[in-house]
């Protein structure tokens, strides 16, 4: 079972974000919210349109730290096109 990791990632300014990225950012939001409280495959998509292979891979991408600061990317892994600090060789 998933642990409730993001009461501790750091909330996003939605007013930061064109109206294309806040509607892509809360649909993520709301399919990461639904998959954690146990809701089905069909009503993820239904409420948000996103599949679950998809909600699971945002999920990855949220609990990925950054190696400089050691902090999971949070809520700012499902903003799109953000960048994520990737492994540093």
């Amino acid at each position: 079972m998933m642990k409730k990791q993001e009461n501790q990632w750091k909330e996003i300014d939605e007013n930061n974000l064109t109206v294309a990225e806040r509607c892509v950012y809360q649909s993520r939001r709301r399919a990461l919210e639904l998959y954690q409280t146990g809701k089905s495959a069909k009503e993820i998509f239904l409420a948000t349109g996103i599949r679950l292979a998809a909600v699971r891979h945002l999920w990855k991408r949220c609990c990925e730290k950054d190696p400089e600061t050691g902090e999971c990317c949070g809520y700012q892994a499902l903003i799109p096109k953000s960048k994520i600090k990737r492994f540093i060789r």
